[in-house]
């Protein structure tokens, strides 16, 4: 069997460079709650975890009220959530252990992206504060997207903005770092390859990636060249 070598990798964000998941969480809760809605926690794991804020405040007003909110509601949401977050960030928020590091040496030596379901401000906020300007040729962020994962339409653009920076490989030359069942369907559905990182679900929901690590300090650049 031939194997494929690894010659770009594209990064999840939420829950694989930040450890912010549970802040999410938190605030989808508070801003539902506003409205009479109790986001129940193992809902939010299990349906809406992986989404972007809009696929995540439609999915659980649907699942809650019947029918989805309308479309003036869901941007007055995302926006409250992101000013929300947003001083959650100036505060600090942690970065994954080892995820510094290991961005600092793959981007020697192979082009790096992220693909998101975040807001683009939260992750270029992110990357200044933790010193990571320029390492990334690009995000992909909600913005970018009309389907959150687990559609693969973000992943899909990732491999299209490889293509234009001269990118000159196939999809299973590029290999994903996700933390979600979402995401990691998503980069497949796309055709690469993935490395999960077990920071929210545990490894057993996490066994469709080719590689299943407890955490992305134990990820080493040749696991990486080796994928």
């Amino acid at each position: 069997m031939v194997t494929e070598t690894i010659r770009a990798v594209l990064f999840d964000f939420n829950g694989v460079i930040i450890d912010d998941e549970r802040v999410h969480l938190e605030l989808f809760q508070e801003i539902l709650g506003r409205h009479g809605i109790r986001l129940d926690e193992s809902l939010y794991w299990k349906e809406f975890l992986g989404m972007d804020d809009r696929g995540a405040f439609a999915g659980a007003w649907t699942r809650y009220r019947g029918e989805p909110p309308e479309e003036e509601l869901l941007g007055r949401l995302i926006r409250e959530k992101a000013l929300l977050y947003g001083s959650r960030l100036e505060k600090g928020l942690p970065l994954y252990e080892g995820a510094v590091p290991l961005i600092r040496s793959l981007a020697k030596e192979l082009p790096l992206g992220i693909v998101s379901g975040a807001l683009r401000e939260e992750i270029l906020r992110t990357l200044s504060i933790a010193g990571l300007d320029g390492l990334f040729g690009f995000v992909v962020s909600a913005e970018d997207t009309l389907r959150g994962k687990p559609d693969p339409e973000g992943y899909i653009i990732g491999f299209d903005r490889l293509q234009k920076s001269g990118f000159g490989g196939s999809p299973a030359n590029v290999l994903v770092i996700e933390d979600s069942v979402q995401g990691i369907d998503a980069a497949l559905r796309a055709g690469m390859k993935t490395f999960a990182v077990g920071h929210t679900y545990p490894p057993e929901a996490l066994e469709a990636a080719d590689r299943v690590f407890g955490h992305i300090r134990e990820i080493r650049p040749e696991d990486v060249r080796q994928a």
